[in-house]
């Protein structure tokens, strides 16, 4: 049987880690490899996270320097049970790295002992310390045959949650299981009636079925996946899947192409994650005027161009989604897994709000993304303005004959 890594991220959440933790020891599947990553935490967070470690000896603790969330999920990944970087604290071997995630080319490249003794410092038998804040600059492993859950720390799972998964993925060699989730409202201390970030709510083809039908018969374009489930961690290795490091919304690009290198998934109706709505924390940061003193790294580069926090925040989102946008259609183009109509369609569908909003606003290189896909920008722009203003003339055809 595989064995199960759960993998929690953790920054700044002294307040709700006890409830997440509990949720995941406490688990009616047992066999579990419990991965914390400490991303740089401020609070108490490290010492709980700590504490916990000392007393579950499932639990392998990564204390690294803060790169943000997809850093800490990568780093986490990277040190499953079963990769060559956990076993190495106890073999102390050189170990083969690929030099590039998000790639379908092999380049590695020999890390010896002496570089990640150099990067790694072995606080005790499952405790872990680096200063990188993004361990993909230096590693990049295929990974065991592992099924993965993601959790986020302020979240928490239902007793059950691992178990289910587990029963149905091992039903029918399912590649990604779903589930639902259960939305608690932070300020109101209620659960929300029905979720609204639960995407798999209204598709109608969840049983069974390929990603690409997923997609197809789901008629879904903006998709999102990193703790809604189970995956297995081989399907990573086709394509050394990785979360984009220094955006939002990673689990975007991430997802879709995750759903898409899966020959059979499934979906189950019930709700098996707790997720946790903050008050007064996306939101309100999404409408402040000021920009503050201290602001995320990757934030730090449009400072001088903006008064605004909220603006400046705005157009760091519409770049996040062309840098998403152009993740997925060089994805689609390595692998040829869908039509052309198709990756356009889900291309425009991330790309379409810079254009509309942004364009020709280029602060952080958002040119040379799409030159990494083959597209001039200027003209694939003019294009899309054309079809905002003229009706294609088969739609009116189409339309009348009606």
């Amino acid at each position: 049987m595989c064995k199960i890594s759960v993998i929690i991220p953790i920054y700044n959440v002294e307040k709700y880690l006890d409830k997440c933790l509990k949720s995941v020891i406490n688990q009616t599947y047992k066999d579990l490899d419990i991965i914390l990553v400490d991303d740089g935490s401020t609070d108490n967070s490290l010492n709980i996270a700590k504490e916990y470690a000392k007393k579950d000896e499932r639990i392998f603790l990564i204390a690294k320097g803060n790169g943000g969330l997809s850093s800490a999920r990568n780093a986490g990944l990277e040190f499953i049970k079963g990769t060559k970087l956990r076993d190495f604290f106890e073999n102390e071997e050189n170990i083969i790295s690929y030099k590039q995630s998000n790639t379908f080319k092999n380049s590695t490249k020999e890390l010896t002992k002496e570089e990640i003794n150099k990067n790694f410092t072995k606080l005790s038998k499952n405790i872990i310390q680096t200063k990188l804040k993004n361990l993909n600059d230096f590693i990049i492993q295929d990974l065991p045959d592992n099924i993965i859950h993601f959790l986020d720390s302020d979240d928490y799972l239902e007793l059950d949650c691992i178990e289910k998964c587990v029963n149905e993925m091992s039903k029918d060699d399912i590649d990604i299981c779903t589930h639902n989730i259960k939305e608690f409202l932070e300020e109101e201390q209620v659960f929300r009636q029905k979720a609204e970030c639960d995407i798999y709510l209204n598709c109608k083809y969840t049983k069974n079925i390929s990603g690409i039908d997923f997609f197809k018969k789901n008629n879904i374009c903006e998709f999102y996946f990193a703790w809604q489930g189970s995956f297995r961690a081989k399907l990573l290795n086709i394509y050394k899947l990785r979360f984009t490091y220094g955006i939002y919304h990673e689990d975007h690009d991430f997802g879709t192409i995750l759903f898409l290198s899966a020959k059979k998934i499934t979906c189950v109706k019930e709700e098996l994650l707790i997720y946790r709505i903050r008050a007064n924390s996306i939101i309100k940061s999404e409408k402040e005027k000021i920009i503050p003193q201290s602001i995320p790294f990757y934030l730090e580069p449009l400072r001088y161009y903006f008064d605004d926090y909220s603006k400046l925040r705005a157009y760091f989102k519409a770049y996040c989604m062309c840098v998403i946008g152009v993740n997925i259609l060089l994805f689609c183009k390595e692998s040829n897994i869908l039509d052309k109509k198709l990756q356009i369609k889900y291309f425009l569908h991330y790309i379409h709000y810079y254009l509309e909003q942004y364009y020709p606003l280029n602060y952080l290189n958002i040119k040379d993304l799409f030159t990494l896909v083959g597209i001039n920008l200027k003209l694939f722009r003019f294009k899309f303005m054309l079809r905002l203003y003229f009706r294609h003339p088969k739609k009116i055809f189409k339309k009348n004959n009606a």
